[in-house]
């Protein structure tokens, strides 16, 4: 992998060769700013619909949170209750389309553009307390009404431990339909998809300013100028453009992951031998899975108060450790994080500005699958399927004061980190 990552697991595990950076003036139909999981899977809806695409990456293709997270693959979104009660029936219907269209969209472009990416069926959402196992089995209930084919499995105390070899929990919700997969392996996978179908994709190529003019944006870099109808913004937290909709709207969260050194076989067998990912149902969560080559790959430790801990593995190991006592002594072989963006309202951050240039992020901790959902989403929108995308832009994007200076993000950290707090006190009754 070349050296324009951050050091994770996921970056040893991968294989993939540097991109050239723009070095000259081009026309495109449309022009993305970002090489996650918002931008990439824009660029393919893009292309497959016969547009041409440029994709412009300020680092290297899935630097950012798209290559970095825990790999889970999760149904739905977070505020979609919100979303629902704000837009009315045709929300409500919206939600109920977007609930697997995410996975159902990775996986048609897994298959269709041949790449693989450690895609394991399997996710289960474990609880704490009598409280949380009864939210989860009305949960339970209500997705199994809606959707009775996608392999849901409640489980109390006793069947769980068998299942994951730990007594940690009270009880947990499975669903088959759910999943995991090797984040950064997608976002290549996609933007090698996307080159396919004639999108190009520069890395090393930060974008230093959007200029609209007449009918049309030129998008800026150091070395090279594209000229587009459209412009899609899909840096999420890294976005240093001031775009007047955008500013104070989120906030950066960080999180963190360690990767153990593969265990061996029986151990994998006695403490989760179907390979499922787990998180557990606190608002300031655990999330964990085995990867393809046998680690453990533990997740958590969110804060919203924009500090990195001084050692991460010394922050997660301990948490791991409640869960599997038995690996005492598992050498930690990678350590790593980075940031995701929770926008204030809850809803993801889904709009335009003016009539040609378009945004979409904050997706607080599910970006693999909303991420996907939303590129998807602007790139059909930009062609005139723009139903969805409608209810989405004109949900209201609550801001900060002065959310475009630095005392603005810094008010709007601290009032996310005290929720998070009454969260996390609520998660422990």
């Amino acid at each position: 992998m070349h050296s324009g990552y951050p050091g994770s697991w996921y970056q040893a595990s991968a294989q993939e060769t540097a991109r050239p950076a723009l070095r000259s003036d081009i026309v495109a139909d449309v022009c993305i700013v970002g090489g996650g999981f918002t931008g990439l899977s824009a660029a393919c809806t893009l292309a497959e619909a016969g547009l041409s695409v440029v994709l412009l990456e300020a680092k290297a293709i899935g630097w950012g949170a798209s290559g970095r997270n825990g790999g889970q693959l999760i149904r739905g979104f977070v505020g979609q209750e919100k979303f629902a009660k704000y837009t009315g029936i045709d929300g409500r219907e919206a939600v109920k389309a977007l609930t697997w269209a995410g996975h159902d969209l990775i996986r048609r472009r897994i298959d269709e553009y041949g790449f693989d990416c450690d895609l394991t069926p399997g996710w289960l959402e474990v609880a704490h307390t009598p409280r949380q196992l009864a939210a989860l089995y009305h949960h339970y209930n209500e997705m199994e009404t809606s959707f009775p084919d996608r392999g849901w499995l409640f489980m109390g105390a006793n069947e769980l431990e068998s299942a994951i070899g730990t007594s940690r929990y009270v009880g947990g919700l499975l669903s088959m339909s759910d999943g995991h997969l090797h984040p950064l392996k997608l976002c290549l996978g996609l933007a090698r998809g996307a080159e396919g179908l004639g999108a190009k994709v520069f890395e090393q190529s930060k974008v230093l300013d959007i200029i609209p003019e007449q009918h049309k944006v030129r998008v800026e870099t150091e070395h090279g100028c594209v000229e587009a109808q459209h412009v899609v913004m899909a840096a999420n937290v890294h976005h240093h453009l001031q775009v007047g909709k955008l500013q104070g709207s989120a906030s950066a969260a960080g999180s963190y992951l360690i990767a153990t050194e593969p265990l061996r076989q029986e151990q994998l067998q006695a403490l989760n031998p179907n390979r499922w990912a787990i998180c557990d149902s606190r608002k300031v969560c655990d999330y964990f899975r085995m990867s393809a080559d046998g680690r453990v790959l533990f997740g958590g430790r969110v804060n919203y108060s924009g500090r990195k801990p001084r050692s991460i593995e010394d922050k997660l190991l301990p948490r791991l450790l409640k869960v599997w006592p038995e690996l005492e002594g598992v050498r930690v072989e990678y350590a790593w994080g980075g940031r995701l963006g929770v926008p204030y309202g809850e809803v993801p951050l889904v709009g335009r500005v003016g009539e040609n240039v378009w945004y979409g992020g904050g997706y607080t901790g599910h970006g693999v699958n909303m991420g996907n959902i939303v590129g998807d989403m602007i790139g059909k929108a930009i062609i005139g399927e723009g139903a969805v995308f409608d209810l989405f832009n004109k949900m209201p994007k609550r801001r900060v004061p002065f959310g475009h200076f630095s005392c603005g993000r810094w008010l709007g950290q601290q009032a996310v980190s005290l929720a998070i707090l009454y969260y996390w006190i609520k998660d422990r009754l």
